[in-house]
């Protein structure tokens, strides 16, 4: 396995929760910004952990799925799902209706995170666990509970559990009091290793801008020099202006976007905008470009090192290439792609209705409505913060005041019921 550039310490500390695994299991708190290195180094543990002969179970948050009902533990446990019905009674049938496979009655949190906790004990026996959550600040906020509930827990099962989390953001697994790593920024010496491996031959003054301005961010490192011309690169022409890091990364992934053909933009919007899933980006894509769209438009975004096929699923090569793509975009290209899944999702009314929501301009009843049943759904599964921010945009979404009001009521009194006053403060 490749080194990576000045990340001894987090290299070092991962590796020694992998050896102790057998005799201590562990949950930890990657914690860091935007392009630092997180990914990473969990892809550099994760491929430790096989070579150890350990099972690695993934999940990785995404905005387009934060609100809805279990969709990270889904994602995590599937695999694991044949055995569930060895579960305990309970157990099984509060998993089952959290993950909408059966309608008992709205199923307690306990429930669903003992289940969880249970699978992955179980599955630890045959090979102990690596877990990891990526980009946990977006899981769904039922998921977070559940993992919470799970990390607290494993340090008597064989399983490491890791966490990453971008600075600045909010997370119920964030604020869990785990022990955290925060990884930070590459010192001048790895900094510069890392920039003349990748851009040799930088004109002095270019070269020490960049160091500069990167602040020892490796994908800044890695990405701001593919943003400037050949002339600039040589120091003959002037760099640009220059803005805050994440502003920075996000236009210059921008502006390769802008570069693209037409079908390949709409295709990468729609996958922005949602899972990612490709026969349904296609879909959506070809509604809102008006012209049949094929697999082959992803091939120009490919090239330029924007995202990448992965199976089924169209995969950015960061978080920050997502919200470059939909930053990109005018709000009435938004509107229009938003639509455009909502009708392809049709089967989905979970998704369908969040992206109809968010296509509205001013009121609409009846999607407010589909929103009132979505977060009745919502809470019958037993994911109550989504059930509030669903009611909460329903209400957002009504004309008639009084209905609004009772809307923001019942949003205010599931949100007390959770134990969440954070919830109930940010309520009208």
């Amino acid at each position: 396995m490749e080194a990576l550039v000045g990340r001894e310490h987090e290299t070092h500390v991962f590796t020694e929760l992998l050896d102790g695994v057998h005799h201590r299991g562990a949950a930890l708190v990657v914690r860091g910004e935007a392009g630092v290195g997180k990914s990473a180094l969990l892809a550099s543990t994760s491929a430790r952990a096989r070579a150890q002969g350990m099972r690695v179970l993934t999940a990785t948050g995404v905005q387009a799925e934060a609100q809805l009902p279990f969709a990270g533990l889904h994602q995590l446990l599937h695999p694991l799902l044949v055995a569930a019905d060895e579960l305990p009674g309970p157990q099984r049938s509060a998993l089952h209706t959290a993950f909408g496979l059966s309608e008992a009655q709205a199923p307690n949190l306990f429930l669903i995170a003992l289940a969880t906790l249970e699978l992955l004990s179980d599955a630890a026996e045959q090979a102990p666990l690596l877990i990891i959550a990526e980009d946990a600040q977006w899981l769904d906020g039922a998921t977070a509970d559940a993992l919470a509930f799970v990390a607290r827990r494993v340090e008597a099962e064989p399983i490491v559990l890791l966490i990453a989390v971008r600075e600045g953001t909010e997370s119920v697994l964030a604020e869990a009091e785990l022990p955290e790593l925060p990884v930070g920024g590459l010192d001048q010496t790895a900094a510069s290793a890392l920039l003349d491996a990748h851009t040799p031959d930088l004109a002095p003054n270019v070269r020490e801008r960049l160091l500069d301005e990167a602040r020892g961010n490796p994908l800044a490192l890695l990405e701001l020099p593919a943003a400037l011309s050949a002339e600039q690169l040589e120091g003959t022409a002037p760099l640009p202006p220059w803005l805050p890091l994440t502003t920075r990364l996000e236009r210059g992934f921008g502006e390769r976007v802008s570069h693209l053909p037409e079908p390949t933009r709409a295709l990468l919007l729609t996958a922005a905008l949602d899972t990612g899933d490709l026969a349904e980006a296609l879909q959506a894509a070809t509604r809102l470009h008006g012209a049949l769209i094929s697999e082959e438009a992803l091939e120009p975004a490919v090239a330029a090192g924007l995202a990448q096929e992965d199976v089924h699923r169209i995969r950015f090569r960061h978080p920050l290439v997502r919200s470059a793509i939909a930053q990109a975009a005018s709000s009435a290209r938004l509107r229009a792609a938003h639509e455009a899944l909502a009708i392809t999702l049709a089967d989905y009314p979970d998704r369908r209705v969040w992206h109809h929501a968010t296509a509205v301009v001013g009121y609409d009843d009846d999607v407010a409505h589909e929103l009132e049943v979505a977060a009745t759904r919502a809470a019958r599964r037993g994911a109550q913060a989504v059930a509030v921010a669903a009611l909460e945009r329903a209400a957002v979404l009504t004309r008639d005041p009084a209905e609004r009001g009772g809307r923001f009521l019942q949003a205010v009194e599931w949100a007390s019921d959770l134990g969440r006053p954070e919830l109930v403060t940010r309520l009208p």
